[in-house]
């Protein structure tokens, strides 16, 4: 089009622009209206126009061989009118006109990309701009027009968007934006925004970088990798989060020199594998965070560790393969998988669908202006109308220009080999200003890091790496850089040991497998269709009376009071298995304290109403006993269970269940030794009808506990050690130990006798952890609770502690597990007032 065309053509839409009336959102829709029509015919004119020229001097295949080919792929001279072919017909001139005739600035900005071949170039070297998925159908046409409208935006809020990183960053984010990102917020957010808002997407990692809180590569990233960053679901609060997170839990992971597994290993470190916690992320949570807390299955763990590397700034993408989900992340040195199989293991969502072919693009892509043939022949091959290829491994086969463009990647790759390694190592170099991980790790560790400070206030500073047992670092205690300064310490997760028992038999059982005495360890699979549990509940001072806790939603357990008592305790069974206890040596047993009892198995109503969920798999009835529960449900369920009614609610202990089950009897079951009876109270094998039946319908024992035999087995807190009833305690045994870790011991001098408070400052990224302490030779200990600080420093609540005057030595170990990373800055001793 000539120019004198072109300023009557220009003068034209504006005319009708300014004619249109005022909120008509007819130019808003799908259709287009006078003005999209005649924009659409203007570019298509274009396309058709660029296209007929372009055909003309683009080689033909015969002539495309050796220098002729090899003079048009180094050649930018055709890069202009290409740049500007493709755009329009990724765009189409129908898509452009619906964007352009919403209203003039809209316009102008179409014909303002149109008008920048540099700009158009860009973006096509980094794939494009998003296009809207049409499910079966593919995809529509790319949505250029939003893209350089956010684009544009993004230039008007920062006034560093226009070179360097930021200028590649807020291309990235307007090419990957250009179709709206949905914002995945916590299931109880109210009114959080549907999608990301690209314009703050951008900002937060220009803040971010500003801050020297990315990696310190972040610079040297391209256009393309850039949008392997940008493109996460997350909130950018979410986002800020993570790095405060990881810099606060687990600054190992920050300055791992391993680039390999810096960041992402977060993963394998804390990230349980297992689905069995998922059922309990917390609404208020984002779901990063109930990823962090409540583990999951590859594909949750892949998702977090994707997470966390975009946080800091590093391209990832997810690479699954067949039943299995992984990732992939950038490194100086190349693209690496985490998580998964090697490259050829599996696939990519970009438009490189076979991991191998995305591997290839990431290796040529190394090569920046070598790169550059690549998408000339690509280029080409769109004006030939051929079916555009993104890798040698795609099951049809390539045109011409897409199959040149394959062959030239293939070269660069091969050339590349040691040469490009050593290029990428000198372009990849440090940003110009240190980043705060930089700082922490150039920083010197010194003996006033573990220096134990005497306050002027009286108080005593203690740093948490200032043990003086165990030495150095174990797997039980890490010491680390903090950057807040100095050190700090964090102790691993770590879950109980062994297996729980099960007592009372279930409805599959004979009468034998239902005595009082017999055990059953909680082996296989560790749930099945007739394993559920009956809670026991502490007493509460002054309480010897059935109590009714109310759970909510109208539902209530009953509660029976066990008087303490001596009994003999154990069965006939003399060799363990998978599923088999030793019940021998018989013994005899004093319990001192009285405890609570349900008087009926935990039934699948009360079970739902805590839990917010039913698993049970035999027969559903809110009346029935629950069943299909595992140790860590049945526990969680005791827990949420206190937490509503302020009871000390639990697991029983194995000796507190056969004790009331006996209701005083000292035969194999308690109404005696002969089987015969025991359908009056118990359902098992020959009168349940291979299923579960609804509590309470059979006789209590005597001391009123309904369903005591069969039904389903009953959980306990005990764990399984065959050799525990040899050397069991004879008065209130708890069972053995469910393990113990991270022992530390600090010696610590005080100017005089005395209670202390004791504090310590932490990060917890679960619930419900806790740390023992014991002082000097005292045989009692402290249970310290810590707050659930969602990976953020807080102050725990005081204990206190009785100290002598002078060197006092604290020791410090957990237990009762499950317990999940514990970070810890410091301590804090203040005199008692």
């Amino acid at each position: 089009m000539n120019s004198s065309h072109h300023r009557c053509f220009t003068a034209l839409i504006l005319c009708l622009f300014v004619t249109r009336a005022p909120g008509n959102d007819e130019a808003t829709s799908l259709n287009l209206t006078e003005v999209g029509e005649k924009l659409e015919a203007h570019w298509s004119g274009q396309l058709e126009s660029l296209g007929s020229q372009l055909a003309q001097q683009i080689p033909k295949p015969e002539q495309a061989k050796d220098e002729t080919l090899n003079q048009f792929l180094i050649s930018d001279s055709l890069d202009a009118a290409l740049a500007k072919y493709v755009v329009l017909k990724e765009a189409t001139p129908a898509g452009l006109a619906r964007f352009a005739q919403q209203d003039r600035d809209q316009w102008q900005l179409v014909e303002g990309l149109l008008a920048d071949p540099i700009l158009m170039r860009q973006m096509l070297v980094a794939d494009g701009a998003k296009a809207k998925s049409l499910g079966r159908n593919g995809f529509g046409p790319a949505e250029y027009g939003k893209a350089i409208q956010i684009y544009t935006d993004i230039q008007e809020a920062s006034e560093h968007a226009s070179s360097g990183i930021f200028q590649r960053l807020a291309l990235a984010v307007s090419l990957e934006h250009a179709v709206p990102l949905v914002q995945a917020n916590p299931e109880a957010s109210v009114g959080a925004p549907a999608t990301i808002d690209p314009v703050k997407r951008y900002l937060h990692y220009e803040k971010a970088y500003l801050d020297g809180e990315l990696d310190s590569t972040f610079s040297q990233l391209t256009t393309w990798d850039l949008r392997m960053v940008v493109n996460g679901d997350e909130p950018d609060e979410t986002l800020v989060w993570g790095r405060e997170m990881l810099r606060n839990y687990r600054p190992d992971h920050i300055y791992n020199e391993n680039f390999g597994w810096r960041y992402v290993n977060i993963v394998t470190s804390d990230v349980k594998y297992g689905s069995q916690d998922v059922k309990y992320d917390r609404p208020e949570l984002q779901k990063y965070q109930n990823m962090l807390m409540n583990g999951g299955v590859c594909g949750r763990r892949a998702f977090f560790g994707r997470f966390i590397l975009r946080s800091f700034g590093v391209p990832t993408t997810a690479r699954p393969s067949r039943g299995h989900a992984a990732l992939a992340h950038w490194t100086p040195r190349g693209w690496v998988v985490n998580l998964g199989g090697g490259w050829g293991a599996g696939w990519t969502s970009t438009l490189y669908v076979k991991d191998v072919d995305f591997l290839a693009t990431t290796q040529a892509r190394a090569n920046s202006e070598a790169y550059l043939k690549v998408k000339r022949a690509q280029w080409a091959g769109d004006v030939l109308d051929e079916k555009r290829s993104y890798g040698t491994n795609e099951k049809e086969e390539s045109g011409f220009w897409n199959g040149i463009s394959l062959q030239v990647q293939r070269a660069i790759i091969d050339q590349s080999d040691a040469v490009t390694l050593a290029a990428l190592g000198e372009d990849l170099g440090e940003a110009n200003e240190p980043t705060v991980a930089e700082k922490v790790m150039a920083s010197p560790v010194t003996d006033e890091d573990k220096k134990i400070i005497q306050n002027s206030d009286g108080s005593i500073s203690i740093p948490a790496a200032a043990y003086s047992k165990p030495s150095g670092n174990t797997r039980e205690v890490l010491a680390m850089k903090s950057f807040d300064g100095g050190l700090q310490i964090f102790l691993p997760r770590f879950f109980p040991q062994g297996k729980t028992i099960m007592r009372g038999g279930t409805w599959k059982g004979e009468p034998d497998a239902l005595a009082s005495g017999k055990r059953m360890l909680s082996g296989g699979y560790g749930k099945y269709e007739n394993w559920g549990l009956r809670a026991a509940m502490t007493a509460p001072e002054g309480k010897t009376h059935e109590i009714t806790l109310n759970l909510g939603d109208g539902v209530t357990m009953e509660m029976v009071y066990i008087q303490p008592g001596i009994f003999v305790m154990g069965g006939e069974n003399e060799t363990d298995g998978r599923f088999e206890c030793i019940e021998i040596p018989k013994h005899e047993v004093q319990l001192t304290r009285g405890f609570y009892l349900g008087k009926y198995e935990v039934t699948q109503a009360q079970y739902e109403t805590i839990m917010g969920f039913n698993p049970s798999k035999s027969t559903k009835d809110p009346r029935c006993p629950v069943d299909d529960v595992s140790e860590s449900d049945a526990v969680l369920f005791c827990g949420k269970a206190a937490e509503k009614t302020g009871f000390d609610i639990r697991l029983p202990s194995e000796a507190e269940w056969e004790y009331a089950s006996r209701a005083g009897a000292d035969s194999k079951w308690f109404f005696g030794d002969d089987p015969s009876v025991i359908g009056e109270y118990a359902w098992f094998k020959e009168n349940a009808g291979g299923k579960s039946h609804p509590v309470g319908q059979l006789k209590p024992n005597p001391w009123g506990l309904y369903d005591i035999y069969g039904n389903v087995t009953e959980r306990i807190a005990d764990k399984y050690e065959k050799n525990y009833y040899s050397r069991s305690p004879r008065v209130d045994p708890a069972g053995p130990s469910p393990g113990t870790m991270s022992h530390l011991e600090y010696v610590i001098t005080v100017p005089k006798a005395g209670d202390y408070h004791f504090t310590a400052r932490v990060v917890t990224s679960n619930y419900n952890q806790q740390i023992c302490i014991s002082t000097n030779e005292s045989s009692s200990e402290i249970t310290k609770e810590m707050p659930f600080t969602e990976g953020l420093w807080k102050e725990s609540e005081p204990v206190t502690l009785t100290l002598n005057q002078g060197e006092n030595v604290v020791r410090m170990w957990r237990n009762k597990p499950p317990q999940y990373g514990l970070a810890i800055g410091g301590f804090t001793l203040a005199p008692a007032l």
